[in-house]
């Protein structure tokens, strides 16, 4: 059945047995459509809370063709109208991305079409991000040029795939980056995913939407998946009484990371500021471990020297004496509790650049950031 955008009225279909060059429907003649590619959109509607739909897979296109035209037939298209499922996934929509012609009838002789993900125009394809951009952390980068490998030819590595590597150290020090940094090298598609966003409010949320998160990236390959606070849902399963759903939702993360088998295409990339507290069943899917630690005064003056060239207005200051003072920031309290902080206040000063004056009274209103320390 079809549901013009602009129309709150279905248009029932025609008969089915139609075969002609052209249809008459309403007084009007519609041609025979030779092709029409559509692309899945989901329903109408979904529960705040519950996980977007994560798309369809066709094994058999000529088998998804016959199902399809079954059910449409009569229906008359164009770019950019929706199609309704009715048998196996009831009110599951489609729209046309294209016909042949452009406004025409579906009959028998139709050709239909289920567009690809990145055809119908998937998302989640990261900014232009380079591993250069990440300051310090070479032995993570020359493990990650590997990562880059493996996704441009999976089949290469077999049973030696780099399936999944665990990202852990304090806040702000690249983790996020670095993962969007591989993404981006290797044009593959990044699932950008809080760990507190996949638990969910209901018996059985938690497992639902860390199967589609993981679906939605196989069917995306190559992907990365990126899983930020792990510890969130990755808890240890001492915390039971704690927290009731930890146990379901341990589990179907273990299931998905040993589904993602060598082949794939998916690399799975966790980050946590708490190791300590991850259940070690899942700590031990990880194939590699890294620790993101605090950058040393080489690697502030780096961070600083990078960010500073982005700044819209100047700035004139020692930036090896503001690395030497700064011990115990992170990457991101440099760009943004100084650097952004002093670009504020010159701004705010009608300043034209940004002074040595104006960063040393920044950093005089801060304190030293103190880090948590986790343990069990």
């Amino acid at each position: 059945m079809t549901k013009p955008k602009d129309a709150p009225v279905e248009v029932p279909p025609a008969s089915r047995g139609s075969t002609k060059k052209t249809s008459r429907r309403r007084g009007l003649e519609f041609p025979s459509a030779r092709q029409v590619v559509v692309r899945d959109v989901g329903y109408p509607f979904r529960l705040r809370g519950d996980p977007k739909q994560m798309g369809l897979e066709v094994d058999n296109e000529d088998l998804f063709a016959d199902y399809a035209r079954e059910q449409w037939m009569g229906s008359v298209v164009r770019p950019g109208l929706y199609l309704f499922d009715r048998y196996i996934i009831p009110d599951f929509a489609f729209q046309v991305v294209d016909a042949e012609p452009q406004e025409s009838i579906i009959t028998k002789a139709t050709r239909i079409i289920l567009a690809s993900p990145l055809e119908a125009g998937a998302a989640n394809i990261p900014s232009k991000i380079a591993l250069e951009d990440v300051v310090g952390h070479e032995s993570v980068k020359k493990k990650c040029r590997l990562v880059l490998e493996y996704l441009a030819e999976p089949s290469k590595f077999g049973e030696w795939a780099p399936r999944a590597i665990l990202f852990h150290g304090p806040p702000g020090t690249g983790k996020t980056l670095t993962a969007q940094a591989v993404a981006s090298e290797a044009n593959a598609q990044i699932f950008l995913a809080k760990a507190s966003d996949l638990i969910g409010v209901h018996v059985g949320d938690g497992g639902r939407r860390i199967n589609a998160l993981f679906e939605n990236a196989r069917l995306r390959a190559p992907s990365i998946v990126f899983i930020d606070e792990l510890d969130a849902i990755g808890l240890a399963r001492s915390f039971q009484s704690i927290r009731g759903d930890v146990s379901e939702v341990v589990t179907s993360l273990l299931g998905e990371l040993d589904r993602t088998s060598e082949e794939s295409g998916v690399v799975v990339v966790g980050a946590t500021n708490a190791l300590a507290l991850i259940d070690p069943a899942i700590r031990n899917r990880f194939d590699s471990v890294f620790e993101f630690g605090l950058p040393s005064i080489e690697e502030r003056l780096g961070i600083l020297e990078m960010y500073s060239r982005r700044l819209p207005i100047p700035i004139e200051a020692d930036l090896k004496s503001i690395a030497a003072i700064t011990e115990g920031f992170s990457g991101r309290d440099l760009r943004d509790r100084v650097l952004k902080e002093s670009l504020h206040e010159a701004i705010c000063s009608g300043e034209s650049l940004i002074t040595e004056d104006t960063v040393r009274r920044v950093l005089a209103s801060i304190k030293t950031p103190r880090r948590p320390e986790y343990s069990i």
